[in-house]
């Protein structure tokens, strides 16, 4: 079964079949369409690249030589386009529609990949770097904004990977020395099947905080750009770990909420 509608065919929130949140579920991830219009696409491109420009993009990476990727944070709170990208009606209702539940927003990053630069992005799932408790229904949209072939550091995923039982997931990190590597979390890990999804400007990939991902170098000639949402379980409570700074003025337990964690579709 294919994890895309008709290609040729715009998404909106309607035209979501249940088919499709079904291989949501079922996959981890699935790759929308035509999410925004070519306008939308040339408009949060400049604010992406503004921001980019603006900030000084921080590293992902242990050292500038082993950067995979680069990154402006809190994007949404430094470019109103950026903020209107986050809220974007069309994304946050599918991305409710896929969870099944109400959700806040969490993080958003502008991020890219530089050809011939950037080294391969780690084999990683969401979930350890996530400084939250109670979390079920938690996604990321990731939204390219240049079109994204599977030679510029596409997404790559393990379908099924975030229905793998607890004892084979690396839950929480109270600090990255604590992290270790996939094959040693989840030993089948080498043996499961993986699935590149090359993407185009405007559409969106979302996958479950759970699922296991990576992206391979950048060989092609032109920079890949992106915007990842992070949108979690509206009731999500915070619990210390790594990538505290956003919430580090909560007492453990604290409901993460408020300005900037706004519900992302208000009642």
């Amino acid at each position: 079964m294919s994890d895309m509608v008709a290609l040729g065919d715009p998404t909106t929130a309607e035209s979501l079949t249940d088919e499709t949140v079904r291989s949501y579920h079922d996959r981890g991830f699935v790759h929308l369409p035509q999410v925004l219009s070519p306008e939308e696409v040339a408009t949060f491109r400049a604010a992406a690249e503004e921001l980019l420009d603006k900030e000084g993009p921080e590293i992902w990476g242990a050292s500038a030589e082993e950067t995979q990727v680069h990154y402006v944070e809190a994007a949404w709170l430094k470019h109103p386009d950026l903020r209107r990208l986050a809220l974007h009606p069309v994304i946050t209702e599918i991305a409710e529609r896929l969870s099944g539940g109400p959700l806040r927003l969490y993080g958003t990053d502008v991020l890219k990949k530089d050809p011939h630069v950037h080294l391969p992005t780690v084999i990683h799932d969401d979930e350890p770097g996530l400084p939250l408790a109670g979390l079920s229904r938690t996604l990321t949209a990731w939204t390219p904004l240049v079109d994204v072939p599977a030679d510029r550091g596409s997404l790559i995923y393990v379908p099924g990977s975030h229905l793998r039982p607890e004892t084979e997931r690396q839950v929480h990190l109270a600090g990255f020395e604590h992290y270790r590597p996939m094959e040693e979390v989840w030993p089948d890990f080498p043996y499961a099947p993986r699935v590149t999804v090359p993407a185009r400007a405007g559409d969106v990939i979302f996958h479950h905080f759970r699922t296991v991902h990576l992206a391979g170098v950048n060989t092609d000639s032109e920079r890949r750009l992106a915007y990842g949402v992070v949108y979690m379980d509206a009731d999500a409570t915070y619990r210390p770990g790594v990538q505290d700074h956003p919430v580090a003025h909560l007492r453990p337990g604290e409901p993460v909420a408020g300005e900037k964690f706004p519900l992302i579709r208000p009642a």
